[in-house]
């Protein structure tokens, strides 16, 4: 196992550098690397009557797998290790909002994009999840996370079967980051 989180360590390290993502912010250990991209899928609907099109201007957002499993490796207990994952992500949001107000394209930006094979319980830090539409990049995706999640959880008792973990799109306007999180920087 030791030897598996060193090699994806590494690998993740060649991934930051070549996919030119940021920190959040790396001394507060903010959980997210983000970074620009131009939005090229179907348009996409949010409750608050936001449209996603193609072109639009998003921040998308990582987790910062390696810190994350640095932190939870001893947690033994499924349940447990979602809740800290949980509070985790959500004591990052502000900093997240924060880093998005202070961003010199913030006019630009319409909000936050993400990819998880994980999306139970999201909707209350804000997030609308959505199926991917192109049936490629879902599958690519999914290619990648799969081994993930079994390298997350080697060892344990596993509720979920991986075959029926399907990557989907995390999305948040801007407008609702701000307003959620911006008061609590």
């Amino acid at each position: 196992m030791k030897t598996l989180f060193k090699v994806w360590s590494f690998l993740d390290g060649l991934y930051f550098s070549c996919s030119r993502l940021e920190y959040v912010n790396k001394k507060t250990k903010n959980i997210f690397r983000v970074k620009l991209l131009t939005y090229r899928g179907k348009s996409i609907a949010l409750s608050n009557g936001t449209y996603i099109r193609a072109n639009d201007v998003l921040l998308k957002i990582h987790l910062h797998n390696c810190l994350l499993m640095s932190e939870i490796a001893d947690i033994k207990n499924d349940t447990k290790r979602a809740i800290y994952v949980y509070q985790r992500v959500k004591s990052s949001m502000p900093g997240l909002a924060d880093f998005i107000r202070n961003h010199p394209k913030t006019e630009k930006i319409k909000g936050i994009i993400g990819v998880t094979i994980l999306s139970r319980g999201v909707s209350r830090l804000g997030f609308e999840v959505k199926d991917i539409p192109n049936p490629y990049y879902r599958a690519m995706r999914q290619s990648y996370m799969k081994p993930i999640f079994l390298l997350c959880h080697a060892g344990k008792n596993v509720s979920r079967k991986p075959e029926n973990l399907v990557p989907k799109f995390l999305i948040m306007p801007k407008d609702r980051i701000f307003s959620q999180y911006l008061q609590q920087v």
